[in-house]
């Protein structure tokens, strides 16, 4: 069993797939811990928000800035601007569910 820490992800899913493959991941024995900004920046924050959701209890988060900034954008808060990389949460079939996880998320 290996813990992994991994910090500002920022929706480059691809590059967290070949990092969990690189460290022999395995989500029945190991657990991951997020460190902040999991989405925005990179194209596929739905992919990368979705996979740490379905990791279930092996997968613990901090939310960092760009999470809080989706949350603000989501529950109306705020208004999200051409450099954000979420919109394919905020239009997603299951947001409610995504940000409910985020919202639930005791750091």
């Amino acid at each position: 069993m290996s813990d992994y820490l991994i910090g500002d992800i920022q929706g480059c899913f691809d590059s967290l797939q070949k990092l969990l493959k690189k460290v022999a991941f395995s989500s029945d024995k190991d657990q991951l811990f997020f460190l902040g900004d999991v989405v925005n920046r990179g194209n596929k924050s739905l992919e990368t928000l979705r996979f740490i959701k379905d990791l279930s209890e092996n997968a613990q988060m901090v939310l960092g800035n760009h999470d809080f900034h989706l949350l603000a954008c989501a529950l109306g808060d705020k208004t999200p601007s051409n450099k954000d990389t979420f919109s394919d949460i905020l239009n997603a079939k299951d947001k409610g569910k995504l940000i409910d996880f985020l919202l639930q998320q005791p750091w």
